[in-house]
């Protein structure tokens, strides 16, 4: 038996006796040394009118030592380096050729890089950016380009060497470069293939029990100089010649189509050249090349083509349907055409993020690009459509115009992640993408923008990490929503006509917010959609520079039917101790049950970066109910007096409820449930709109209140009165239930297929009997009929709910049945329910043993995927602590694991931590950041919000439980 921590040990016994004197003087000696400690504390301790502070609860944050340790490591960053690279040099054109080794399996490549630049600034040194390859200083010169003469060509370099710190490769020389000249550069150097899926990649998949490996990329935002020394900052825009060396039987693709026939390489028989056309003018974090044994597939109707396995390549036919449609309409859209003479949209076995806009060249994780029908859900059909039409979107907005710095990132993805669905409109125009952006990407941001440590849409970051923190929600889902109320407030010809000047005036250049905020305000000016005296800046500063959002606050005269409106930042907790709080420019509309006028999104007033504005002549009844933010186009929330809320209430649960649309019966529920939540709307009036609830079947509002309903339960989960709550739940369950039974009909609408799949999810999770004895009985049969020729008989669009709650009930054989079908599944979407249902068991040493796979190579869990898998542990409740634990004990595991990518250490944090609402386990969550902060990278942020998401659940359940109970009581 080995030794371990519970190990007895028995050996010679050791003590000693003093007197009883002896020990009476001891006592008196500790007790004294107790007295006079308080007496100290007492002195240099702070103290309260005189007296000795008393000791405080754990819950008030503002107070404790963990709040301020769990703060402090951020500012622990202040002290930072420049990483910005001089301006005295500016690349213009690149000629990069590579030799990857990766057929031969010591995944290296050799390198070589010829740069012309232009010289701005009189200079002796180049700075250009290179990490984790080895240089080979002899071969590196620099040479006046073209050249004069013979005798000046070449440059004497007195000095090379790496600042590995800065990421930079700095080139001292003995002669001034002058302005105005051009230079040529060249290095040659030795790169690594690593499997961190960052830089210049190695990714593997396996057919027929052999290994068949790819090189990739995957640059954004600061990876180009792990696979070719160049300037790596955005605004650096240059053309590209890229020259791969591949071996015969591989193939491989870059941003432009190849320019010639292969050509042999010189001593390498197995190994011929490819060499593309020269790019146009673009940044480095947008070059991509690929060299695998995949195979295409190629569009009739445009230059488009999908690469992938052969095995999977029949998968392939719905993006390749859709992204010449979708590129087809972006190009009226824009009024502009797309400027390459093709695209190629790659899915690949291993890819840290969705997908990356790579121009020309668009890379996919497999989920997001590949659809197989009768396999794949409904739901995995929409997000192939909204990623191709992401990714296509940012072939003008990021790639044609491309933000100067990181700071505006959101102006590419935030673009992009609006525009996605004008996108999907386009071509599904069934589905109502734009009304499904308000509950899945509005109100969904809205939660980590209620939060101390949210940031503003524009800020301000310098290195690597700082860069890697901000590709988060805020940039993209709050980027997309304030986008969106633009468009309405602007009205929808006026933004796009500037779009269109904007992109002109831009095109092949880099570019700040403030130039698409003046090219708009001409635009809006001109059309008189603006008043002169206001500009689009002065509006949109408010939304961009500014941490959160607004919560309006309408209180009603009922005797002169006026109303007065306020405004202050919304925040989930410490609303009377935030201070002055910031102010916006808010776009006003607003109807009543007489006019129902929801439709009129252009403001009828606005709050210019005021406290609080009077409205006259509010309704026609005083007696009528008044809802502001029509369709919810306004990035804010709405609060209203109680009377007001009461004639809501009462509609809701009338007949003519649907007088309502669903946009704005989704923002009631979610309005009304965050509002409580955050300590400004009574409890009891937030439960009694959710009542309403027995009669709606529509999609949206289910879905705004499924993610309220969802954190109660996690809160409420381990406390008294939960049975009561989930009798409720099941009680506003049961229409909609009946409703959208549990029967998938392939022709039913889009939404009525989410409807049911979220519906039977809660359904299951609650434990209502028939839900999981339906799930239970077909799961048992698609295992019954798994040895014959028989196919899995289960509806794509249920899967999720039957594996999760066949899981959740059933054993270990189920288990291992389960992660059979993972092991031999083709499709990528099937792979990803598989694993998530994997973390749906009740079985804790099959859930450790499950995350200890996910952090290891050797376990057929692709690194991409990790993340996937502690959130389905993490979302049960039994897995929760077997995460948040996992998280802590093998945290060096997980970082070796990992390498440099902390990509996924910001979900895994977020999902172990999501249900924590005790102070004992945030006690041991801030030690724990406190311990490792200087090891966090990119996930700083993602630590932060986790304290303070944590803290925000036990401040919630403290205030908040006795009167859900007590309510729920009453109603039972």
């Amino acid at each position: 038996m080995g030794m371990d921590d519970r190990t007895t040990t028995f050996g010679r016994k050791r003590s000693c006796t003093i007197t009883r004197c002896g020990a009476f003087a001891l006592v008196l000696t500790f007790v004294g040394s107790i007295v006079i400690t308080g007496l100290l504390v007492c002195h240099f301790a702070p103290c309260v009118d005189g007296k000795i502070s008393q000791h405080r609860d754990i819950l008030d944050w503002e107070e404790s030592s963990m709040f301020r340790a769990g703060r402090s490591f951020r500012r622990s960053r202040a002290n930072k380096i420049n990483v910005r690279l001089p301006r005295s040099i500016v690349p213009k054109s690149y000629d990069v050729n590579l030799v990857p080794f990766i057929w031969e399996g010591n995944f290296t490549f050799n390198g070589e890089v010829k740069i012309v630049v232009s010289v701005v600034q009189d200079t002796t040194n180049v700075t250009l950016h290179a990490f984790d390859m080895d240089i080979n200083s002899k071969y590196t010169s620099v040479s006046e380009y073209p050249a004069a003469s013979k005798s000046n060509k070449v440059i004497k370099i007195n000095q090379q060497f790496n600042d590995t710190i800065r990421q930079f490769y700095i080139i001292k020389l003995a002669k001034t470069l002058k302005a105005g000249k051009q230079y040529l550069i060249y290095l040659k150097y030795i790169g690594r293939l690593n499997d961190y899926l960052q830089g210049f990649y190695r990714s593997s998949y396996i057919v027929n029990n052999e290994t068949r490996w790819i090189a990739t990329t995957q640059f954004q935002p600061t990876d180009a100089r792990r696979a070719f020394p160049c300037f790596d900052e955005p605004a650096f825009k240059a053309t590209f010649q890229i020259n791969i060396a591949r071996p015969t039987n591989m193939t491989s693709v870059s941003n432009m189509p190849r320019e010639r026939e292969s050509q042999p390489v010189e001593g390498m028989p197995t190994y011929v050249w490819d060499h593309f056309q020269r790019s146009v003018p673009m940044s480095t974090y947008l070059v991509a090349f690929m060299v695998a044994d995949f195979e295409a597939r190629h569009s009739e109707s445009r230059n488009v083509s999908v690469w992938a396995r052969k095995d999977a390549l029949e998968q392939s036919d719905y993006s390749l349907q859709i992204g010449p449609k979708i590129l087809d309409y972006y190009e009226n859209y824009f009024q502009i055409k797309f400027p390459l003479p093709k695209i190629d949209m790659v899915a690949l076995p291993d890819f840290s993020a969705g997908a990356m806009e790579n121009w020309g060249l668009i890379t996919y994780r497999e989920t997001a690009l590949l659809y197989q029908d009768g396999v794949s859900a409904n739901g995995n059909k929409q997000r192939v459509a909204a990623v191709v039409a992401h990714e296509l979107a940012h072939q003008w907005f990021g790639n044609l115009v491309t933000p100067s710095w990181w700071t505006d990132l959101w102006l590419n993805e935030g673009f992009a992640s609006y525009v996605e669905n004008i996108g999907i409109d386009a071509v599904e125009p069934s589905w109502k993408a734009l009304e499904q952006f308000v509950v899945h990407d509005m109100q969904n941001v809205f939660a980590p923008d209620a939060l101390e440590s949210s940031h503003p849409i524009t800020i301000e970051v310098d290195n690597p990490d700082e860069i890697n923190e901000i590709f988060d929600r805020i940039s993209y889902a709050k980027g997309a929503s304030i986008i969106r109320m633009m468009d309405h407030f602007l009205t929808t010809e006026v933004f796009k006509r500037g779009l269109t000047n904007y992109l002109n005036a831009k095109a092949y250049k880099s570019a700040d917010q403030d130039n698409l905020w003046h090219t708009l305000t001409k635009q809006a000016h001109k059309d008189e959609v603006l008043d002169k005296d206001i500009t689009v800046k002065q509006i949109m500063d408010t939304w961009t520079l500014q941490t959160g959002f607004p919560v309006i606050t309408v209180k009603r005269n009922y005797q002169d039917n006026t109303a007065v409106i306020t405004q202050e930042r919304f925040m989930l907790r410490n609303h009377s101790k935030k201070g002055k709080s910031p102010l916006w420019w808010v776009p006003i509309t607003y109807t009543t049950a007489t006019k129902l006028n929801f439709n009129k999104t252009k403001p009828s007033t606005w709050m210019k970066v005021e406290k609080s504005i009077n409205l006259d002549n509010v309704s026609d009844d005083p007696n009528e109910w008044v809802i502001f933010n029509l369709l919810e186009t306004g990035y804010y929330r709405v609060n209203y007096d109680q009377k007001n809320w009461q004639a809501i209430i009462k509609h809701l649960k009338s007949e003519g409820y649907k007088d309502i649309p669903t946009i704005n019966r989704a923002q009631l529920l979610d309005d009304a449930l965050n509002l409580a939540r955050a300590g400004l709307l009574d409890y009891g009036t937030a439960m009694d709109v959710t009542s309403y609830l027995e009669q709606e079947t529509e999609y949206l509002p289910w879905k705004a209140a499924l993610s309220a309903i969802i954190y109660l339960d996690n809160m409420l989960v381990n406390v008294q009165g939960y049975d009561m709550f989930r009798k409720h739940c099941l009680k506003l369950l049961d229409n909609v239930y009946r409703n959208v039974s549990f029967k998938d009909d392939t022709n039913d609408p889009q939404l009525t297929v989410f409807t049911r799949a979220d519906i039977l999810t809660l359904a299951c999770d609650l434990g209502q009997q028939d839900c999981v004895s339906n799930a239970v009985k077909q799961f048992q049969e698609w295992r019954a009929s798994n040895n014959t020729s028989v196919s899995n008989p289960i509806s794509p669009n249920l899967k999720s709910i039957i594996y999760c709650t066949a899981i959740r009930m059933g054993g270990e054989s189920d288990w291992n049945f389960m992660w059979q079908q993972y092991l031999k599944s083709n499709v990528g979407s099937e792979k990803d329910l598989l694993l998530q249902a994997l973390g749906c068991t009740r079985e804790t040493w099959l859930l450790s043993r499950y995350l200890n796979w996910a952090s290891s190579s050797n376990s057929f869990i692709r690194k991409q995927d990790m993340t996937r898998v502690f959130a389905s542990v993490a979302n049960n409740i039994i897995g929760q602590p077997i995460a948040f634990n996992f998280f802590r004990n093998k945290w060096n595991q997980l970082k070796e694991y990992l390498g440099t990518s902390f990509s996924s250490i910001n979900g895994i944090i977020k999902a172990s931590t999501n249900r924590i609402n005790s102070k004992y386990e945030l006690k041991d969550l801030v030690e724990f950041v406190n311990e490792h902060k200087e090891e966090f990278g990119s996930a700083s942020r993602a630590a932060e919000q986790a304290i303070e998401h944590v803290e925000a659940n036990i401040q919630w359940l403290e205030r908040n439980h006795k009167k859900i109970y007590n309510w729920l009581k009453k109603k039972s």
